[in-house]
């Protein structure tokens, strides 16, 4: 998400000052586990993601180089992998402005304990199933995770299985976000599945992650932040569409208490509580195409603001900061549709959808009302995001910077709305007012 962002820097990661320092006797032992006759010989590091490609974490992409020595051979063969590190950054005074401990150490749960639970959740849920209905529901679109540690994580270059991100000011395509939605569906599945099946551990779970940003606790320490958020918005929208009044009076009574109105929404508890991604953006979904074009499969990455709440705070992020309006308009139904069959799907494998609801039309029914409680999120979120997507990678903010090096300071909003971004914003805003959603 925007304000816990951060270019991707080539700063040393072999630093002296460097917290998550990274050499070869720390690489060595985390593949041989997977080739024990493996060398790693070198490493060569490079940028891991553009400038407005990345902002959680700085990124690096390590390549690295060595050779193998099969049993009984006497010839060395050439070995070469390449890895995505993610690190804290190095300033201990930029870590305690973004709360990037916090945050990392989110993500860091979910590779070292929620995934490896569900994980094994599922195979045992779907063991006796054929291999087609285990791809069908079981959740497992993410990147390989070789390390993970309060201040680094070690994960699988996807971009060598041909993953691409998409492009950040074009958003998400109608059959792109069809193919996110089944993804998100089968992992909240998971969630919803494993919770009913084993309430004391989920419990556990979801307690050892903490709201990164939506907490009351953050209220003042991002005030300055919001209330520039908030003002961006409603001269957006009043210069887009000055004689729409009433729409103006509802926009400002929502932004009047607008980090308030947002941490009531991640906080509520509702029959579809799940473990949610929280940042499920365009930047933080990679694709593979097949050859005529259409995907073939999804990845989902970062996440660092996994939160427990309303599995609607996820389709609302995703849908009001990565679409246009106009497609909206004419697929919103069509996306709905698509990740309650996924859910449905899910669980009937899982083993928990007669448990926890009497008709896959009643599923139907707390979806949409879900997303109706959760729409106003998915504007206060696009509020934040809007700027950074719609703006050209030279525009794109650095949010670690700062003229201070003695104390921490809340982040501040440095790039301006665009043309674009307010033709996004006005949209959003006119079709949750006009649609009794604001």
């Amino acid at each position: 998400m925007g304000l816990n962002g951060s270019e991707a820097r080539k700063d040393s990661i072999t630093s002296s000052t460097s917290s998550s320092h990274l050499d070869l006797e720390l690489l060595q032992p985390l593949f041989v586990k997977f080739e024990p006759d493996l060398t790693i010989d070198s490493y060569e590091e490079a940028q891991g993601s553009g400038r407005g490609d990345n902002y959680t974490a700085a990124l690096f992409r390590i390549a690295l180089k060595g050779h193998t020595l099969p049993a009984g051979g006497s010839k060395k063969l050439k070995w070469e992998k390449s890895i995505i590190c993610k690190r804290l950054p190095d300033c201990k005074i930029k870590r305690e402005a973004f709360k990037s401990e916090a945050l990392f150490r989110n993500e860091v749960v979910f590779y070292n304990t929620i995934m490896p639970e569900y994980g094994e959740f599922q195979t045992r849920q779907l063991r006796t199933m054929g291999q087609r209905e285990q791809e069908q529901a079981s959740f497992r679109a993410v990147p390989q995770c070789y390390l993970a540690r309060d201040d680094l994580l070690v994960l699988e270059d996807l971009r060598v299985r041909s993953f691409t991100m998409p492009d950040r000011q074009a958003g998400l395509g109608p059959e792109q976000l069809k193919a996110v939605l089944v993804e998100l569906a089968r992992f909240h599945a998971v969630s919803l599945a494993y919770k009913q099946q084993h309430p004391a551990e989920f419990k556990r779970l979801a307690n050892m992650i903490s709201e990164g940003i939506f907490s009351q606790a953050n209220a003042e320490w991002y005030r300055k932040y919001y209330d520039v958020l908030t003002r961006n918005a409603v001269a957006m929208v009043r210069q887009a569409v000055p004689e729409k009044t009433d729409h103006l009076a509802k926009l400002e009574s929502f932004l009047s208490n607008c980090f308030g109105n947002l941490v009531e929404l991640v906080s509520r508890e509702s029959e579809l509580s799940v473990i949610c991604h929280g940042d499920c953006w365009t930047n933080n979904v990679l694709f593979r195409f097949s050859p005529d074009g259409s995907i073939a499969e999804t990845c989902l990455v970062d996440f660092q603001l996994i939160r427990y709440g309303s599995l609607a705070l996820d389709l609302a992020y995703l849908i009001y900061c990565c679409t246009d309006g106009s497609l909206r308009k004419d697929h919103l139904q069509n996306w709905l549709q698509t990740y309650h069959r996924q859910l449905v799907k899910s669980l009937r494998l899982l083993g928990s959808f007669d448990v926890l609801f009497r008709s896959e039309q009643q599923l139907r029914e707390l979806i949409d009302e879900e997303f109706r409680v959760c729409a106003r999120f998915g504007l206060g979120t696009a509020m934040d995001m809007l700027p950074i997507s719609c703006c050209s990678s030279d525009e794109a903010p650095d949010l670690y910077a700062s003229d201070s090096d003695t104390a921490a300071s809340p982040p501040e909003l440095n790039v301006p709305p665009n043309e674009q971004c307010q033709r996004k914003m006005t949209e959003l805003v006119l079709e949750l007012i006009d649609g009794g959603m604001l």
